[in-house]
């Protein structure tokens, strides 16, 4: 009994302390302890702006666009680059360094290097991001349109130049001319011009007029042809193309065929070294023995528009027998010198680059670096540059202002649409496009297309503009506007209107 008692007491006590504990509990405020908010690990550039209100000279605000990596940026020709008051805006509490200084609001920084860094560096200290920001003279409206395209195409660099007249508006490179050393594209790097080389062939062959060692109606090839003995298997066919029917492309050397200029099996032989022109040209002979017919057109000599490249090797052989100097040499002792034209030349391969030339980037598994340019010259071997290209252009528009090297009557040789035969296509001439269905209007044009290169030139519209957008890549995709040809084409005729007003 006693134990059971004793038993209950202890029950009694214990609960009895509990209760008073509770009690005690429920009375008294227990301090917390403090516990930090979490820091963001946030670390982005998420804009960054030249204010005109903030910046000497500019005329209007800047705000720069990404292109393939890169935070693009132009300011108004004129503006101190090693002055500019940046308005940056990152994540919320990050820390901003321009090339490792501190980013304080309203501070002049120095963006006059080739590249400026901008590193955002989390609140939390755990992330890091670099940006790399191109700041460059320029027009903001222009700029960021290159920019956009550039960005949408994966095009490492890009060259632009507008002429009014006789008066470069605007010219300007972008990017980089070679993207492992982050060279930066002026508008006096070589660029690979592609079919664009088939007018500077035809100012060759219009320079052999003048001299008076063709007509443009002179038989080609036979016992009466200007390449006489050169090529065999030649038949009434080949005897009755002109050399205004390969400047046409109206010789129908390739219909049916394709262009065998630019395939495998004819430019080069079984061992992978390429083929000389004169190889080339005859295998293209030996292959073509009769006029292709498609149905509805049988392709003789100046029935139809049909586009070759062969037939300007053609053309590129002929300017060597009658002038007795190799290709190159022609073009720039007879033609080129003429303008004070010296930075033009046939390109080669990579190893063969000028330090000034770009480097040439292949998409969709293509090699541009495979193209045999010195045996394809008169075609598609040209480098030049843009503001190169709008000299040239000056000197065969028509205006005496800079005296023209070619007559009226030879210029209009070049600029008149051929008439073909068998068809009411007017958009050709000798060399030159023309007669653009919405573009260009009046002017006489030209794009190139290899792989690794993209070119456009327009000359001399109606409200007398220029023009000149080349790239040293080729893309094969599309956008709303678009393939690449499309919205370069599209592109130099705003720049060169907008420059009109």
């Amino acid at each position: 009994m006693i134990f059971t008692d004793m038993n209950k007491v202890l029950r009694y006590f214990f609960v009895l302390g509990l209760a008073l504990f509770t009690l005690a509990a429920c009375g008294t405020t227990v301090p917390e302890k403090d516990t930090p908010a979490e820091l963001s690990d946030k670390a982005s550039l998420l804009k960054i702006t030249f204010a005109a209100d903030k910046n000497p000279g500019m005329q209007g605000s800047s705000t720069g666009i990404t292109a393939n990596g890169y935070y693009c940026i132009s300011v108004t020709e004129g503006v101190d680059r090693a002055r500019l008051v940046p308005d940056i805006q990152a994540s919320d509490k990050a820390q901003v360094f321009i090339d490792d200084k501190p980013y304080t609001p309203g501070t002049a920084y120095d963006f006059s290097g080739n590249i400026q860094t901008i590193k955002i560096v989390s609140e939390s200290g755990k992330f890091t991001n670099k940006y790399s920001v191109l700041v460059k003279h320029g027009i903001p409206y222009i700029d960021n349109k290159v920019y956009q395209f550039m960005e949408d195409f994966s095009i490492p660099g890009v060259s632009i130049s507008i002429m009014k007249g006789t008066e470069i508006k605007y010219s300007s490179g972008f990017g980089f001319a070679n993207a492992v050393a982050e060279t930066r594209v002026t508008p006096d790097h070589l660029f690979r011009m592609a079919s664009i080389s088939k007018q500077f062939c035809t100012m060759c062959i219009m320079t052999l007029k003048e001299q008076g060692k063709l007509t443009l109606d002179d038989q080609v090839f036979g016992d009466k042809g200007i390449l006489k003995g050169i090529y065999h298997n030649i038949n009434s066919f080949h005897e009755a193309m002109t050399v205004r029917h390969l400047l046409s492309h109206s010789s129908g050397i390739c219909n049916g065929l394709g262009d065998p200029a630019f395939t495998n099996s004819y430019r080069f032989f079984s061992n992978g070294t390429p083929v000389p022109t004169d190889t080339l040209i005859q295998r293209t002979i030996d292959n073509r023995q009769s006029p292709y017919t498609s149905g509805s057109t049988t392709y003789y000599p100046g029935a139809d528009y049909s586009y070759s490249n062969v037939g300007f090797c053609v053309l590129h052989r002929i300017v060597e027998v009658l002038s007795g100097k190799d290709y190159e040499k022609f073009l720039k002792e007879d033609v080129l010198a003429k303008m004070g034209i010296t930075d033009t030349h046939i390109g080669g391969y990579l190893e063969e680059r000028r330090p000034n030339e770009c480097v040439f980037y292949s998409q969709g598994g293509g090699d541009g670096y495979r193209n045999p340019l010195r045996e394809l010259a008169g075609a598609a071997g040209i480098i030049t540059s843009t503001n190169q290209m709008m000299r040239i252009l000056t000197y065969m528009d028509g205006d005496d202002t800079v005296p023209d090297i070619f007559t009226p009557e030879t210029l209009a040789d070049m600029y008149t649409p051929h008439k073909y035969t068998a068809s009411s296509y007017n958009r050709y001439g000798q060399g030159w496009r023309m007669n653009h269905s919405r573009l260009f209007p009046g002017a006489h044009y030209h794009g190139g297309n290899i792989a690794g290169t993209a070119t456009i030139w327009a000359g001399n519209t109606n409200q007398h503009m220029s023009g000149a957008f080349v790239c040293n890549s080729r893309a094969y995709n599309s956008n709303a506007t678009g393939d690449i040809d499309d919205n370069m084409y599209v592109l130099l005729d705003e720049f060169m209107n907008y420059f009109n007003n």
